[in-house]
């Protein structure tokens, strides 16, 4: 088998996983293994990441689009077929690979247990070309089908149906990579041949390996999103600061907290999250200040009381629905409720940590009210704290 058809099978496997609900960071490790394994090329990788990223962030345009042509049931091995066809589709109407050659190299991987579909699999696929005029038509007014009913139905009642479309026509585009230096922002602007963002981000497009990259095994730099950094930027000058980071892992934050000069008490729960925590802080040479406990927040006891708390609670993170294309997949509703309870908990405890004219603040990446503004609302009515007005 060429390397070409590895990859393509690759993608058919990882398309098949993510159908599953298996999250994309693990399906990576799977790719990961295989590339070493295989001994992939470069291009091959990229290959490899571009089209599973693609064909997720545009499934449900493309299950919109197959509702119309597929009305059999698939078998119990079904998510392959469905996965051979996704990626099918998504070389067809979301990249430049010719059509004959989209058609033609995913029928080429229905082979083995699934074989039996290939002749199914290239009727559908020739059929989408023969009205793919059509189809652009209806999807480009149709994006209400990007995402899941239940979070499409969320964000027009939050946002309106005006602010939600622009939501979906974002989800569509790739991201771009923020990294936030440590100093010499212009010098970094030229070396990475990005663009600058506030004060200390170099947003650049970058889809190979960030180890490669200028100033990483230097530790002059972390790769963190400008939005994550807002929580940070508010607390103003905090040099020689207390401050207690909860849920700190991956460190991006507390990246941040270190290098204004503040002195950092991160707690995360998870052993293998500040193994990684710990690996990220060494690497930009930070660690000076820094004090990390493995810890439930729950359980978490300390005599001394904080200037500030950042609690950056665990959520959907639907937030990150560009960089993580997966995610409006993999969560419901259900993890809304059960985060949002759990975040009120992890609330009331990290008040309990602060100087009594200290500050918290309160961070994550949903979207959803139910774990955030409502929460907020919620907390302010119960206790005697208020909220400071950035804005």
């Amino acid at each position: 088998m060429k390397k070409i058809d590895k990859a393509r099978n690759l993608i058919l496997k990882g398309i098949a996983l993510h159908l599953k609900g298996v999250p994309l960071k693990k399906i990576n490790t799977y790719y990961n293994l295989n590339f070493e394994k295989y001994s992939f090329k470069e291009k091959d990788i990229s290959f490899v990441n571009y089209f599973t990223s693609i064909s997720v962030r545009n499934r449900g345009i493309i299950e919109f689009i197959l509702k119309k042509y597929i009305r059999k049931k698939f078998p119990k091995s079904g998510n392959e077929v469905k996965a051979g066809i996704i990626f099918g589709v998504s070389q067809i109407l979301f990249s430049k690979v010719p059509t004959y050659a989209s058609v033609n190299s995913t029928v080429n991987l229905f082979v083995g247990k699934i074989q039996k579909w290939r002749n199914f699999a290239n009727a559908v696929l020739r059929k989408i070309i023969e009205d793919e005029i059509k189809i652009r038509s209806a999807i480009k007014n149709n994006l209400y089908y990007t995402v899941p009913e239940w979070l499409y139905l969320d964000w027009k009642r939050q946002f309106g149906e005006y602010n939600t479309h622009k939501l979906l026509k974002i989800y569509q585009e790739e991201p771009c990579l923020d990294i936030r230096v440590k100093n010499r922002l212009n010098f970094w602007v030229k070396e990475l041949n990005g663009i600058r963002v506030g004060k200390s981000t170099v947003r650049i497009n970058h889809k190979g390996k960030i180890e490669d990259l200028k100033g990483f095994k230097e530790g002059q730099w972390w790769v963190q999103d400008i939005a994550s950094q807002i929580p940070v930027i508010l607390m103003g000058n905090i040099k020689n600061k207390i401050i207690l980071d909860l849920c700190a892992s991956p460190g991006g934050k507390t990246a941040q907290m270190l290098n204004e000069g503040a002195l950092v008490k991160a707690v995360d729960i998870s052993k293998n999250r500040v193994k990684k925590l710990k690996k990220n802080i060494e690497r930009i040479k930070l660690f000076k200040n820094l004090e990390i406990e493995v810890c439930d927040l729950m359980k978490f006891k300390s005599n001394l009381k904080f200037d500030f708390v950042l609690l950056d609670a665990p959520c959907t993170g639907t937030g990150t629905f560009r960089k993580n294309p997966d995610v409006v997949w993999i969560k419901n509703k259900n993890d809304v409720i059960r985060n949002s309870e759990a975040q009120k908990k992890f609330l009331l405890k990290a008040l309990s940590y602060l100087k009594k004219e200290g500050t918290l603040i309160y961070s994550n990446c949903s979207l959803q009210y139910e774990e955030g503004e409502n929460i907020i609302s919620e907390l302010c009515n119960s206790k005697e704290i208020y909220i400071d007005k950035i804005l």
